[in-house]
């Protein structure tokens, strides 16, 4: 299993306006941000969670977050390989909230409802961003805007605004709840504290967390630690004990057993990989 810890400075400074990539076995986090965002299942099968709605993709499918929109990737006990484009809609020319006047039907699209120019579009902004020819950032530009042409004549649509609208009040709440505890996971958070904290019934809190993100409080914030601290394992020299209680573990039980679970080894055996590599 492969996940992602979501570093917003990092992926700001990685996407400022725009990136194109091939992700094998993604497990991404409940995240959002102001982006454009497109997946396209290149092989295999993954679960993406949009909002309020949850799909398996196969190959040949399409997913699509647009600015605001919560959204992750699961590939647990699944292959897969995507395309991940982002970019920022007004670096482009268009409004920073594309489409703003027409919104897309759905957020996922099956493979007999994406056209042969989507797919073209986006291969040749692939090939253009890894192989950089002479004048590849004329090109990109050029074929973003030929891709979003190509979205809106193929994909159905309708005029309008995109409204979001959850169990709890709006997208807008859950948006900050993942924003705190993004910036606060390592100190002891429950949803009783979040609920006092947003001013919402717990009930209805946590039902919409868990079918916006997939998963329940406990589990989102235990894989944040652990990302965490396999990222600290990985890079530092600190002691495994000290990462478990710097990343929010009350206990080195907790964490090994929190840590196995999601990453499928131990927190020494990762430490162990990376020194032989380092040997090496």
């Amino acid at each position: 299993m492969k996940f992602f810890f979501e570093d917003r400075v990092s992926i700001r400074r990685n996407y400022s306006s725009f990136g194109i990539s091939i992700h094998d076995n993604i497990s991404y986090q409940a995240h959002w941000h102001p982006e454009f965002e497109l997946a396209y299942v290149e092989a295999g099968s993954l679960w993406v969670g949009i909002n309020n709605n949850r799909q398996k993709l196969a190959a040949g499918d399409l997913a699509i977050s647009v600015s605001g929109d919560i959204h992750f990737y699961d590939s647990t006990d699944l292959d897969s390989r995507i395309i991940l484009l982002i970019f920022k809609p007004e670096f482009f020319g268009l409004a920073a909230d594309w489409p703003d006047t027409r919104q897309f039907a759905a957020s996922f699209f099956k493979k007999h409802e994406v056209h042969d120019q989507i797919r073209t579009a986006l291969y040749s902004l692939l090939d253009e961003n890894q192989n950089k020819h002479d004048y590849y950032e004329l090109f990109i530009r050029a074929k973003v805007i030929e891709l979003c042409a190509a979205l809106l004549r193929f994909l159905p649509s309708y005029p309008g605004v995109k409204e979001h609208k959850n169990s709890v009040s709006n997208l807008e709440l859950l948006q900050e709840v993942l924003m705190y505890i993004e910036n606060n996971f390592s100190e002891e958070i429950t949803l009783e504290m979040l609920s006092k904290r947003f001013k919402v019934d717990p009930f209805n809190l946590s039902k919409a967390f868990n079918s916006v993100t997939g998963k329940n409080l406990r589990t989102y914030i235990n894989t944040l630690r652990v990302a965490k601290a396999q990222s600290l394992i990985q890079t530092t020299n600190q002691p495994i004990i000290n990462i478990a209680f710097e990343c929010g573990f009350n206990s080195i039980r907790s964490f090994n057993r929190a840590y196995k679970r999601l990453t499928g080894q131990s927190p020494s055996a990762t430490r162990s990989e990376v020194s032989q590599k380092r040997q090496k």
